[in-house]
């Protein structure tokens, strides 16, 4: 795999194309890996407090990360 893909803080997983990505004090975080709080959106892994993030709803990897940074789906 390519050094360059951009994996998951919580579950070192890569992200793919379509995963929906929560950032968190410019870490990311698979949107499932994390629990959200709407209290002006503070992030918390395992209980554990991670900060505030601004994109309460997620966004798509092939939002934010560059060519090579995800893995496409495969067919």
């Amino acid at each position: 795999m390519s050094e360059k893909l951009k994996r998951c803080e919580a579950c070192n997983d890569p992200f793919y194309e379509d995963d929906e990505i929560v950032i968190v004090d410019d870490e990311l975080y698979h949107k499932v890996c994390v629990t959200l709080y709407p209290t002006g959106y503070f992030a918390f892994l395992g209980g554990e407090p991670l900060g505030e993030t601004e994109n309460e709803d997620g966004s798509s990897a092939y939002e934010i990360l560059g060519d090579g940074e995800f893995l496409e789906e495969s067919e």
